[in-house]
């Protein structure tokens, strides 16, 4: 039970915002019906993207690349609509986004790197093995993960696939693995007697869990995921 009450609860936080950008949606319809002089741009789609993009980065706490993406796309798209230019900045739109992505990863794999080295050095029984960091652009990767010590780890998946397979792996208590994907898919495979709890932010995208969920057992290792999934999916599975 305990599985489907986290996911439950993850759920009523999404349904929470999307109640609310309807219903900023159809007030600002409603007023335009009574006569109100209001801006066509408040209705427009990349208006619906940059408060998308906004409520990510709240619930995210501003973290990761997705929401500020999407938040940038939007307002591209908006200022080319409000105010007139002589050359069109649409253009530059994958490129700019291409470049920030470079950098984030650069970025995020420099900092994770750090942080491995940090719990080498306090903890004499991990090793490389015990994390995993992948990063898939513009092709698939597929991990066999065998730790008896899983600890956690960061994946990046743009433009791509990415398959991980902790069936032959363990883990003790509460270990982290984050996820960006972009463009892509992730399926993870997990044992059916680990519990997981979903804390991704979607956008475009979805999460679907296809895994067969015993009796409710009271478990001591849980495999929680965090991260964003922005024109993509994630799937989960056990066998």
């Amino acid at each position: 039970m305990g599985n489907y009450n986290r996911r439950h609860d993850s759920g009523n936080g999404s349904g929470l915002w999307a109640g609310v950008i309807i219903l900023c949606i159809g007030l600002f319809i409603f007023l335009k019906k009574m006569g109100l002089e209001l801006p066509n741009w408040l209705f427009s789609w990349p208006m619906i993207l940059i408060a998308i993009g906004c409520i990510m980065g709240v619930k995210g706490k501003f973290q990761g690349i997705a929401w500020f993406i999407v938040t940038m796309v939007g307002c591209i798209f908006l200022v080319g609509d409000i105010v007139p230019f002589d050359w069109n900045l649409r253009r530059f739109i994958w490129p700019s986004i291409l470049i920030l992505i470079g950098i984030y990863i650069i970025g995020r794999s420099t900092s994770k790197k750090s942080q491995y080295e940090k719990i080498f050095s306090a903890d004499d029984s991990a090793n490389s093995d015990d994390f995993i960091q992948a990063t898939t652009i513009f092709s698939g990767t597929n991990k066999v993960i065998l730790s008896k010590n899983f600890k956690g780890g960061n994946v990046t998946t743009v433009f791509g696939g990415t398959e991980l397979n902790f069936s032959q792996a363990d883990i003790e208590g509460e270990v982290f693995l984050e996820i960006t994907t972009l463009f892509a898919g992730v399926e993870i495979i997990v044992p059916s007697s680990w519990d997981v709890r979903v804390d991704v932010n979607t956008v475009f995208g979805g999460i679907e869990d296809k895994r067969i969920v015993p009796p409710a057992i009271p478990s001591n290792k849980t495999l929680i995921l965090k991260g964003s999934c922005t024109f993509g999916g994630v799937d989960l599975k056990s066998y």
